[in-house]
């Protein structure tokens, strides 16, 4: 019987030892290793996380940047016919000696099929006759270009009377879309 009880004394420690050790230590070490993964895991979001708002920062500040570009260069998309200077900028005086006769005839604002970049834009043709000194002729094209709406001078062509030249211009001023603006 002394065997026995050896084995019950040496037994039981031994086993609620290994109860222990497998209701306790072992479930925690599974916990720990899956923390170890989430931590890894978290660790590389964070990066990933920075990197991008880096990435966010940088496009902002490259977006401030145009921004003030195109603000400097005054030229933008206007939406409605009454915002453009174009039609007043191209206006001269009729003095007899720079410029002796002027005409401008506005087109019609109607939808471009083409889609440039993938924008919906509205064009409206302007036409500039003119008969006076090249300088003025120069001067009403320079005028037009610094309009800081979106315009394009689309055709020029000159005839020499004289002294003076008779200029035809035409020019094409763009919109956004009036279907975008009011759908």
């Amino acid at each position: 019987m002394k065997r026995n009880g050896y084995w019950i004394w040496a037994l039981a420690p031994a086993t609620v030892a290994l109860a222990v050790v497998a209701l306790v230590a072992v479930p925690n070490y599974s916990k720990a290793r899956q923390m170890r993964v989430d931590s890894k895991d978290l660790a590389r979001a964070t990066d990933q996380y920075l990197v991008q708002r880096d990435e966010c920062d940088r496009l902002q500040a490259e977006l401030g940047r145009l921004r003030a570009e195109v603000l400097d260069r005054g030229h933008s998309l206007r939406s409605d016919v009454n915002e453009s200077a174009l039609v007043t900028r191209l206006t001269r005086a009729i003095d007899g000696t720079e410029v002796l006769d002027q005409s401008i005839k506005i087109g019609e604002r109607e939808p471009m099929l083409a889609r440039p970049a993938g924008m919906k834009l509205d064009r409206r043709a302007v036409e500039l006759q003119m008969t006076g000194s090249f300088d003025a002729v120069f001067a009403a094209l320079g005028s037009a270009e610094n309009e800081a709406g979106l315009n394009r001078v689309r055709v020029v062509e000159f005839r020499q009377t004289g002294e003076h030249v008779q200029a035809t211009v035409g020019i094409d001023e763009f919109f956004r879309a009036q279907e975008e603006l009011h759908p």
